[in-house]
């Protein structure tokens, strides 16, 4: 079916039936956003300074910057909506100043 009979279709439907894909329509779109959106968030740890003084030497042009950032909230989803994250927790020790 191309994509003018199913706009076809769509248009012979009653109205509340149209309005009720047009909310369903948006809303899937606006959770892909927001999908992205939560996806584009870093981890910032201790090991931060050193990511970004890494990331800053890699850059290249700004495509591949682009098309690194992209693979990389991929994979972020990817592993946000299928590998459980392992939490540690280390001790703290606080010395006095010198």
């Amino acid at each position: 079916m191309t994509l003018q009979a199913r706009l076809e279709n769509l248009r012979n439907k009653p109205e509340h039936v149209r309005k009720q894909i047009a909310f369903w329509s948006s809303f899937g779109i606006t959770v892909i956003i927001f999908t992205f959106w939560i996806g584009s968030f870093t981890y910032v740890g201790k090991n931060a300074g050193t990511t970004v003084a890494k990331a800053v030497s890699q850059a290249g042009t700004p495509a591949q910057s682009l098309t690194a950032s992209v693979g990389g909230l991929f994979s972020d989803i990817k592993d946000l909506i299928f590998t459980p994250r392992k939490i540690t927790y280390t001790d703290v020790i606080v010395t006095p100043g010198r």
